[in-house]
């Protein structure tokens, strides 16, 4: 394994609120934001099409006052002709300013309400990397916006670790970039944003009890298969029955039951999520007696 040390320094400044409870949310705001650089640098690495090149980061420096972290991109490669210096730096630029650009992306904004609304900054990555001209076929692809999506939502993560009163700072040089504390986006806007089509079907399932609610007051975890699948279950009626103790669910029972099953889809036909609701508990499905002393036997 091959290590190309990097010169291109960048890091983070946190101004934290001083006498304020819970100081450990300062060390678990800079732990996300190193796993949302990490991250990071694996997506835009893509754009250049580069075979077995592989970026990590080195801990370089952290500064006292104001908590200062600086950190170095390294680069890996088994192939030793790959990791020419033009070619290190042009590509440690490359994900030290795309980073900014996302950050400044994140600070013009609150939220992100529409897909289309990354547009540009996908423009801005691809003309960093294309100006990195370490590609020989001078192919260089967008971040999608799944990846796109998935480190911002990295970056939102780590940020909501702090106090309204912390400052967050992205270090390049001497240059510090504050990074908008306001910025959020929900799980389900984050969902949406991707959401092409949602086919919704209903079918009789037969699913194993993995996990009861008692309380009512979250969802069941049932085994379909060797899948896990969570579902609420919308018949109050037996609902009821169960918290009575009318019915008894017993380990290693089944229940037959009308499920309804919203799928997400998004702009390239991949699924995004798939949500199980059963509608009507059609009957309780015991475990047999020969499959209970099948159990028993197997833990002497």
């Amino acid at each position: 394994m091959v290590y190309a040390s990097s010169q291109a320094d960048f890091g983070f400044k946190i101004d934290f609120a001083r006498e304020t409870e819970d100081p450990a949310r300062v060390f678990r705001a800079l732990s996300g934001l190193i796993d949302f650089c990490k991250i990071t640098d694996k997506i835009l690495i893509k754009s250049l099409d580069i075979d077995d090149i592989e970026p990590d980061l080195l801990l370089e420096n952290i500064d006292q006052g104001s908590i200062r972290v600086w950190l170095k991109i390294v680069l890996k490669s088994t192939n030793d002709k790959i990791l020419h210096n033009s070619i290190i730096k042009a590509i440690q630029f490359y994900l030290v300013e795309s980073k900014s650009s996302i950050i400044k992306f994140i600070n013009h904004r609150d939220t992100i309400n529409n897909i289309s609304e990354l547009s540009e900054l996908k423009e801005r990555l691809i003309s960093l990397a294309k100006d990195t001209e370490v590609n020989n076929l001078g192919i260089y692809l967008p971040p999608s916006d799944k990846d796109l999506l998935s480190s911002i939502d990295k970056c939102q993560s780590a940020k909501s670790e702090l106090q309204a009163a912390d400052k967050l700072y992205y270090m390049i040089g001497s240059s510090n970039i504050p990074i908008n504390r306001d910025f959020s986006i929900s799980p389900e806007s984050l969902e949406n944003l991707r959401l092409k089509e949602a086919m919704e079907s209903e079918s009789i399932m037969i699913l194993k009890v993995k996990k009861p609610d008692y309380l009512g007051e979250s969802k069941w975890e049932f085994r379909h298969g060797r899948r896990i699948v969570e579902a609420k279950i919308n018949d109050l009626e037996w609902l009821n029955r169960f918290k009575k103790r009318e019915i008894i669910i017993a380990p290693g029972d089944a229940v037959k039951a009308k499920v309804k099953i919203v799928e997400k889809y998004d702009y390239n036909g991949e699924l995004i999520s798939s949500k199980h609701t059963i509608q009507k508990v059609i009957e309780i499905i015991p475990m047999s007696p020969d499959t209970q002393l099948s159990l028993f036997s197997d833990t002497n």
